[in-house]
Protein backbone atom coordinates (compact mmCIF):
# COMPACT_ATOMS: atom_id res chain seq x y z
CA UNK A 1 0.00 0.00 0.00
CA UNK A 2 1.51 3.66 -0.89
CA UNK A 3 1.61 6.26 2.02
CA UNK A 4 2.66 9.01 0.34
CA UNK A 5 1.53 12.62 1.40
CA UNK A 6 3.06 14.36 -1.48
CA UNK A 7 1.30 12.42 -4.49
CA UNK A 8 -2.06 12.85 -2.82
CA UNK A 9 -1.65 16.38 -2.61
CA UNK A 10 -0.79 16.67 -6.30
CA UNK A 11 -3.02 14.29 -7.16
CA UNK A 12 -6.05 16.85 -5.40
CA UNK A 13 -4.50 19.75 -6.58
CA UNK A 14 -4.33 19.15 -10.26
CA UNK A 15 -7.77 17.86 -10.02
CA UNK A 16 -8.94 20.68 -8.39
CA UNK A 17 -7.25 22.83 -11.08
CA UNK A 18 -8.08 20.77 -13.81
CA UNK A 19 -11.68 19.28 -12.59
CA UNK A 20 -13.34 21.83 -10.70
CA UNK A 21 -15.62 20.82 -8.14
CA UNK A 22 -14.37 17.51 -7.07
CA UNK A 23 -18.27 15.95 -6.97
CA UNK A 24 -17.39 15.48 -10.85
CA UNK A 25 -15.67 12.75 -9.82
CA UNK A 26 -15.73 10.96 -13.01
CA UNK A 27 -13.75 13.28 -14.51
CA UNK A 28 -11.03 12.24 -12.62
CA UNK A 29 -9.65 9.23 -14.45
CA UNK A 30 -7.31 11.19 -16.81
CA UNK A 31 -6.59 14.61 -15.94
CA UNK A 32 -4.30 14.58 -19.19
CA UNK A 33 -7.44 14.82 -21.50
CA UNK A 34 -8.57 17.97 -20.06
CA UNK A 35 -5.38 20.27 -20.42
CA UNK A 36 -5.68 22.09 -23.60
CA UNK A 37 -2.61 22.09 -25.82
CA UNK A 38 -0.76 24.87 -26.85
CA UNK A 39 -0.15 28.40 -25.65
CA UNK A 40 -2.07 30.01 -28.14
CA UNK A 41 -5.25 28.97 -27.08
CA UNK A 42 -4.67 28.58 -23.58
CA UNK A 43 -3.58 33.17 -24.10
CA UNK A 44 -6.90 32.87 -26.03
CA UNK A 45 -9.35 31.68 -22.75
CA UNK A 46 -8.67 28.31 -24.61
CA UNK A 47 -11.15 29.36 -26.98
CA UNK A 48 -9.77 27.36 -30.32
CA UNK A 49 -12.29 25.01 -31.57
CA UNK A 50 -13.46 27.25 -34.37
CA UNK A 51 -9.52 28.20 -35.51
CA UNK A 52 -7.89 24.29 -34.75
CA UNK A 53 -5.35 25.77 -38.09
CA UNK A 54 -1.88 23.88 -35.97
CA UNK A 55 -0.86 20.50 -34.85
CA UNK A 56 -2.83 20.99 -31.78
CA UNK A 57 -5.99 20.31 -33.78
CA UNK A 58 -6.34 16.72 -32.83
CA UNK A 59 -7.10 17.79 -29.44
CA UNK A 60 -9.31 20.76 -29.82
CA UNK A 61 -11.36 20.04 -33.16
CA UNK A 62 -9.95 17.51 -35.59
CA UNK A 63 -11.35 18.48 -38.29
CA UNK A 64 -8.85 21.71 -38.48
CA UNK A 65 -6.35 18.95 -39.86
CA UNK A 66 -8.41 19.03 -43.22
CA UNK A 67 -7.33 23.16 -43.88
CA UNK A 68 -3.70 22.19 -43.33
CA UNK A 69 -2.02 22.43 -46.65
CA UNK A 70 1.06 20.69 -45.97
CA UNK A 71 2.57 19.72 -42.96
CA UNK A 72 2.43 21.24 -39.02
CA UNK A 73 4.17 20.89 -35.53
CA UNK A 74 3.60 21.88 -32.72
CA UNK A 75 5.04 20.87 -28.91
CA UNK A 76 4.04 22.99 -25.97
CA UNK A 77 6.06 22.34 -22.00
CA UNK A 78 4.14 23.38 -19.16
CA UNK A 79 4.83 23.08 -15.24
CA UNK A 80 1.06 22.61 -13.51
CA UNK A 81 2.46 22.93 -9.64
CA UNK A 82 5.53 24.96 -9.90
CA UNK A 83 5.37 25.89 -6.19
CA UNK A 84 4.73 22.16 -4.92
CA UNK A 85 7.10 20.16 -7.43
CA UNK A 86 8.92 20.83 -10.45
CA UNK A 87 8.28 17.02 -11.62
CA UNK A 88 4.80 17.73 -12.11
CA UNK A 89 4.50 18.78 -15.83
CA UNK A 90 2.37 18.54 -18.85
CA UNK A 91 3.80 17.91 -22.48
CA UNK A 92 1.83 17.75 -26.12
CA UNK A 93 3.86 16.69 -29.08
CA UNK A 94 1.92 16.66 -32.22
CA UNK A 95 2.26 16.57 -35.75
CA UNK A 96 -0.07 16.76 -39.27
CA UNK A 97 0.89 15.73 -42.71
CA UNK A 98 -1.31 16.29 -45.64
CA UNK A 99 -1.52 13.34 -48.22
CA UNK A 100 -2.39 14.95 -51.64
CA UNK A 101 -5.64 13.75 -52.93
CA UNK A 102 -6.39 11.33 -50.21
CA UNK A 103 -6.54 12.99 -46.39
CA UNK A 104 -4.90 14.54 -43.68
CA UNK A 105 -3.65 12.43 -40.97
CA UNK A 106 -2.09 13.40 -37.64
CA UNK A 107 -0.16 11.81 -34.73
CA UNK A 108 -0.04 13.16 -30.96
CA UNK A 109 1.08 12.37 -27.56
CA UNK A 110 0.33 13.46 -24.78
CA UNK A 111 2.30 12.65 -20.83
CA UNK A 112 1.13 14.40 -17.84
CA UNK A 113 3.90 13.35 -14.95
CA UNK A 114 2.50 13.26 -11.03
CA UNK A 115 6.75 13.38 -10.77
CA UNK A 116 8.56 10.82 -8.08
CA UNK A 117 7.54 9.70 -4.51
CA UNK A 118 8.58 7.75 -1.74
CA UNK A 119 5.99 4.57 -1.16
CA UNK A 120 6.06 3.01 1.94
CA UNK A 121 4.09 -0.64 3.16
CA UNK A 122 1.37 -1.21 5.70
CA UNK A 123 4.24 -1.79 8.70
CA UNK A 124 6.32 1.44 7.44
CA UNK A 125 9.10 0.01 5.41
CA UNK A 126 10.43 1.77 2.65
CA UNK A 127 9.74 0.23 -0.90
CA UNK A 128 11.73 2.43 -3.06
CA UNK A 129 11.08 5.24 -5.03
CA UNK A 130 7.89 5.48 -7.76
CA UNK A 131 6.80 7.20 -10.58
CA UNK A 132 3.00 8.27 -11.81
CA UNK A 133 2.17 9.26 -15.13
CA UNK A 134 -0.41 9.31 -17.85
CA UNK A 135 0.23 9.17 -21.92
CA UNK A 136 -2.21 9.15 -24.29
CA UNK A 137 -1.04 8.56 -27.67
CA UNK A 138 -3.80 9.65 -30.58
CA UNK A 139 -4.18 9.03 -34.36
CA UNK A 140 -6.04 11.15 -36.36
CA UNK A 141 -7.63 11.90 -39.75
CA UNK A 142 -9.60 14.65 -41.09
CA UNK A 143 -11.37 15.13 -45.04
CA UNK A 144 -13.42 18.64 -46.72
CA UNK A 145 -16.78 17.92 -47.74
CA UNK A 146 -17.13 20.83 -49.32
CA UNK A 147 -14.63 23.71 -49.80
CA UNK A 148 -15.51 24.87 -47.00
CA UNK A 149 -16.67 22.19 -44.89
CA UNK A 150 -14.42 19.66 -43.07
CA UNK A 151 -15.11 16.62 -40.73
CA UNK A 152 -12.21 14.73 -38.78
CA UNK A 153 -11.86 11.94 -35.98
CA UNK A 154 -9.29 10.83 -33.75
CA UNK A 155 -8.55 7.49 -31.81
CA UNK A 156 -6.76 7.24 -28.74
CA UNK A 157 -5.33 5.17 -26.10
CA UNK A 158 -4.97 6.20 -22.44
CA UNK A 159 -2.79 4.68 -19.91
CA UNK A 160 -2.81 6.23 -16.26
CA UNK A 161 -0.14 4.89 -14.08
CA UNK A 162 -1.13 6.52 -10.27
CA UNK A 163 1.32 3.58 -8.82
CA UNK A 164 3.34 0.07 -9.89
CA UNK A 165 2.14 -2.90 -8.64
CA UNK A 166 4.96 -3.02 -6.13
CA UNK A 167 3.98 -0.02 -4.36
CA UNK A 168 0.52 -0.26 -4.08
CA UNK A 169 -1.57 -3.93 -3.56
CA UNK A 170 -5.45 -4.83 -3.36
CA UNK A 171 -6.78 -8.06 -1.87
CA UNK A 172 -9.24 -7.50 -4.33
CA UNK A 173 -7.09 -7.63 -7.21
CA UNK A 174 -5.49 -5.26 -9.93
CA UNK A 175 -2.93 -2.12 -8.55
CA UNK A 176 -2.78 1.30 -9.50
CA UNK A 177 -2.62 1.24 -13.29
CA UNK A 178 -5.99 1.72 -15.61
CA UNK A 179 -6.42 1.94 -19.62
CA UNK A 180 -9.19 2.65 -21.83
CA UNK A 181 -9.79 4.07 -25.59
CA UNK A 182 -11.60 6.68 -26.59
CA UNK A 183 -12.64 8.45 -29.97
CA UNK A 184 -13.36 12.29 -30.96
CA UNK A 185 -15.08 13.64 -33.88
CA UNK A 186 -14.92 17.08 -35.21
CA UNK A 187 -16.24 19.41 -37.80
CA UNK A 188 -15.06 22.97 -39.07
CA UNK A 189 -17.55 25.35 -41.31
CA UNK A 190 -15.25 27.98 -42.98
CA UNK A 191 -18.64 30.41 -44.00
CA UNK A 192 -18.24 31.91 -47.48
CA UNK A 193 -18.47 35.73 -47.22
CA UNK A 194 -22.17 37.12 -46.92
CA UNK A 195 -24.02 40.49 -46.13
CA UNK A 196 -25.77 41.72 -43.57
CA UNK A 197 -27.24 44.97 -43.73
CA UNK A 198 -25.09 46.10 -46.33
CA UNK A 199 -22.14 44.57 -44.65
CA UNK A 200 -19.86 41.97 -45.96
CA UNK A 201 -19.07 39.34 -43.17
CA UNK A 202 -16.25 37.20 -44.12
CA UNK A 203 -13.37 35.04 -42.20
CA UNK A 204 -16.23 33.62 -40.05
CA UNK A 205 -15.86 30.24 -39.02
CA UNK A 206 -17.86 27.47 -36.89
CA UNK A 207 -16.32 24.50 -34.83
CA UNK A 208 -17.73 21.66 -33.15
CA UNK A 209 -16.06 18.70 -31.36
CA UNK A 210 -17.04 15.65 -29.52
CA UNK A 211 -14.62 14.54 -27.23
CA UNK A 212 -13.17 11.23 -24.91
CA UNK A 213 -16.66 8.94 -26.19
CA UNK A 214 -15.04 5.65 -24.47
CA UNK A 215 -14.96 3.24 -21.34
CA UNK A 216 -14.36 4.24 -18.15
CA UNK A 217 -11.20 3.83 -15.92
CA UNK A 218 -10.95 1.17 -13.55
CA UNK A 219 -8.50 0.96 -10.86
CA UNK A 220 -9.19 -1.94 -8.75
CA UNK A 221 -12.28 -4.61 -10.15
CA UNK A 222 -14.24 -3.93 -13.56
CA UNK A 223 -17.57 -2.35 -12.00
CA UNK A 224 -15.67 -0.70 -8.99
CA UNK A 225 -14.05 2.42 -8.29
CA UNK A 226 -14.42 3.38 -12.30
CA UNK A 227 -13.34 6.95 -13.57
CA UNK A 228 -15.31 8.15 -16.57
CA UNK A 229 -13.43 10.04 -19.41
CA UNK A 230 -13.91 13.39 -19.13
CA UNK A 231 -16.98 13.43 -22.36
CA UNK A 232 -17.04 16.56 -23.66
CA UNK A 233 -18.89 18.63 -25.84
CA UNK A 234 -17.54 22.30 -27.94
CA UNK A 235 -19.00 24.67 -30.23
CA UNK A 236 -17.62 27.81 -31.17
CA UNK A 237 -17.02 30.34 -33.60
CA UNK A 238 -13.88 32.40 -34.89
CA UNK A 239 -13.86 35.65 -36.60
CA UNK A 240 -11.20 37.91 -38.42
CA UNK A 241 -12.75 41.39 -39.27
CA UNK A 242 -9.54 42.79 -39.85
CA UNK A 243 -6.77 41.25 -42.35
CA UNK A 244 -4.58 43.31 -44.18
CA UNK A 245 -0.63 43.16 -44.92
CA UNK A 246 0.12 45.03 -41.29
CA UNK A 247 -2.53 43.98 -38.81
CA UNK A 248 -5.21 41.18 -38.85
CA UNK A 249 -7.79 41.07 -35.60
CA UNK A 250 -9.56 37.63 -34.61
CA UNK A 251 -12.63 37.26 -31.97
CA UNK A 252 -13.03 33.90 -30.56
CA UNK A 253 -15.56 32.11 -28.53
CA UNK A 254 -16.12 28.77 -27.40
CA UNK A 255 -18.99 27.44 -24.72
CA UNK A 256 -17.73 23.79 -22.99
CA UNK A 257 -20.47 21.27 -22.49
CA UNK A 258 -19.89 17.87 -19.86
CA UNK A 259 -21.56 14.80 -21.50
CA UNK A 260 -21.17 12.99 -18.52
CA UNK A 261 -24.09 13.58 -16.78
CA UNK A 262 -26.00 12.31 -20.01
CA UNK A 263 -24.61 9.14 -19.57
CA UNK A 264 -25.09 8.58 -15.54
CA UNK A 265 -26.77 10.38 -12.24
CA UNK A 266 -27.00 13.93 -11.50
CA UNK A 267 -24.49 13.69 -9.00
CA UNK A 268 -21.89 13.70 -12.28
CA UNK A 269 -23.57 17.05 -13.48
CA UNK A 270 -21.27 19.74 -14.27
CA UNK A 271 -22.03 23.29 -15.50
CA UNK A 272 -20.82 25.37 -18.64
CA UNK A 273 -18.14 26.68 -19.20
CA UNK A 274 -17.69 29.84 -21.43
CA UNK A 275 -14.50 30.83 -23.15
CA UNK A 276 -13.68 33.89 -25.41
CA UNK A 277 -10.58 36.07 -26.81
CA UNK A 278 -9.40 38.25 -28.72
CA UNK A 279 -5.92 37.68 -30.97
CA UNK A 280 -4.14 40.72 -32.44
CA UNK A 281 -1.32 40.03 -35.03
CA UNK A 282 1.27 43.24 -36.42
CA UNK A 283 3.54 42.95 -39.37
CA UNK A 284 3.27 39.13 -39.20
CA UNK A 285 6.04 39.35 -36.50
CA UNK A 286 4.30 40.15 -33.34
CA UNK A 287 1.26 38.56 -31.65
CA UNK A 288 -0.62 39.85 -28.33
CA UNK A 289 -3.24 37.82 -27.00
CA UNK A 290 -5.84 38.17 -24.34
CA UNK A 291 -9.24 36.15 -23.12
CA UNK A 292 -11.51 35.36 -19.94
CA UNK A 293 -12.28 31.83 -18.99
CA UNK A 294 -15.76 31.73 -16.63
CA UNK A 295 -15.53 28.30 -15.35
CA UNK A 296 -18.36 28.10 -11.80
CA UNK A 297 -17.66 24.67 -10.74
CA UNK A 298 -13.96 24.70 -11.32
CA UNK A 299 -14.00 28.23 -9.36
CA UNK A 300 -12.44 29.99 -12.90
CA UNK A 301 -13.08 33.22 -13.21
CA UNK A 302 -10.25 35.15 -14.56
CA UNK A 303 -8.07 36.86 -17.55
CA UNK A 304 -5.65 35.00 -20.06
CA UNK A 305 -3.22 36.98 -21.51
CA UNK A 306 -0.27 35.87 -23.90
CA UNK A 307 2.43 36.92 -26.73
CA UNK A 308 3.90 35.40 -29.57
CA UNK A 309 6.65 35.64 -32.04
CA UNK A 310 6.62 34.38 -35.95
CA UNK A 311 9.33 33.80 -37.65
CA UNK A 312 8.22 33.23 -41.37
CA UNK A 313 6.79 29.36 -40.95
CA UNK A 314 8.00 29.16 -36.95
CA UNK A 315 5.84 30.14 -33.88
CA UNK A 316 7.22 30.80 -30.26
CA UNK A 317 3.86 31.73 -28.01
CA UNK A 318 3.65 32.08 -24.19
CA UNK A 319 0.28 32.18 -22.00
CA UNK A 320 -0.36 32.81 -18.80
CA UNK A 321 -3.44 30.99 -17.11
CA UNK A 322 -4.92 31.08 -14.38
CA UNK A 323 -6.45 28.00 -12.33
CA UNK A 324 -8.95 27.70 -9.24
CA UNK A 325 -8.66 30.77 -7.24
CA UNK A 326 -6.39 29.24 -4.51
CA UNK A 327 -4.19 28.47 -7.26
CA UNK A 328 -1.56 30.37 -8.56
CA UNK A 329 -1.46 31.20 -12.12
CA UNK A 330 0.55 28.35 -14.43
CA UNK A 331 2.89 29.46 -17.82
CA UNK A 332 2.93 27.55 -21.08
CA UNK A 333 5.31 27.90 -23.44
CA UNK A 334 4.31 26.12 -27.26
CA UNK A 335 7.22 25.65 -30.10
CA UNK A 336 4.98 25.48 -33.52
CA UNK A 337 5.69 24.90 -37.48
CA UNK A 338 3.75 25.27 -40.48
CA UNK A 339 4.68 24.20 -43.68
Amino acid sequence: MIRSLRLISIVLLLLTAFTGSLKAQGESGASSLIIPPGARANALGQSFVAIADDATCLWWNPAGMAFIDHMAFDLMHSQLVPDLASDVFYEYLGGVYAIKGFAVIGVAVQYLSYGDWDATGQTGEDLGTASSYEVVPTLGGAIKITDDISIGMNMKFIYVSLAPDWAIQDDRGGGGQASSVAVDFGGLWRIPPFRIAGYEISRLNLGLAVSNIGPALTFVNPGEQAAHLPRNLRVGFAYTPVLNEQAALTVVADVNKSLIDYWSDEDYKRSNTYHGGLEGVYAQLLVVRAGYVYDKDGDITDMTYGIGFLFNKFRIDYASVPQASDLGRVHRWSFGMTF
